[in-house]
């Protein structure tokens, strides 16, 4: 991302491991068997692929950027999320996002690089329990069913969704201003909230 000529904000988007995003086609390229998701190439031939991906990167990176702007009153924004929620008929508590667990999560939902490509499990398993990745097979597994309940929870609140056809997660527009305003507020100290509020 940089401002081209200081007035216009132009955002851009690299992949250098293509192995981490998928193209639909035919495996090895032999027409004879059914297409399918397949891991994307380096080469030219999944370009056409590699440009609609680097679309919706900068696309999603932009719509992260913009929910700084929003003219919402924070508790409109973050309310809902901050109350218990039924769903399929399962109970999900709220976010408490001042408990250090939750401002942990939320902090981890901010970062820009989730805009990207979305996370899975095992990055927020990382960002949160660091210690996991040191631990045997028993605590590992879990680390991973704590994890899983967070996505669940996350996924019961509106603030993230389930990217098709892959074990990865992206924010909505709700989680990216949920999670950006509270970040921003956290932020802030109380002399300046409270010289915005007057």
């Amino acid at each position: 991302m940089y401002n081209k000529s200081g007035s216009l904000l132009r955002i851009e988007t690299t992949i250098n491991n293509t192995r981490d995003f998928k193209v639909f086609r035919s495996p090895n390229d032999d027409e004879g068997k059914p297409a399918s998701w397949q891991k994307m190439r380096k080469g030219v031939s999944d370009l056409h692929r590699r440009c609609e991906v680097s679309q919706q990167c900068n696309d999603r990176y932009g719509d992260a950027l913009a929910a700084a702007q929003v003219e919402e009153k924070l508790k409109e924004v973050v309310s809902s999320a901050c109350n218990k929620v039924v769903k399929e008929g399962k109970r999900y508590r709220g976010l408490n996002p001042w408990q250090q667990d939750d401002y942990q999560m939320l902090m981890f939902l901010s970062k820009g690089e989730n805009a990207i490509n979305g996370f899975r499990n095992h990055d927020l398993r990382k960002w949160l329990y660091r210690e996991s990745e040191q631990s045997g097979k028993d605590q590992q597994k879990k680390y991973s069913g704590r994890t899983t309940r967070r996505i669940k929870m996350l996924r019961a609140h509106g603030l993230i969704r389930k990217v098709p056809r892959a074990n990865r997660y992206v924010l909505t527009e709700k989680g990216q201003k949920f999670s950006c305003s509270l970040m921003t507020a956290s932020a802030l100290d109380i002399k300046a909230l409270t010289e915005m509020a007057a």
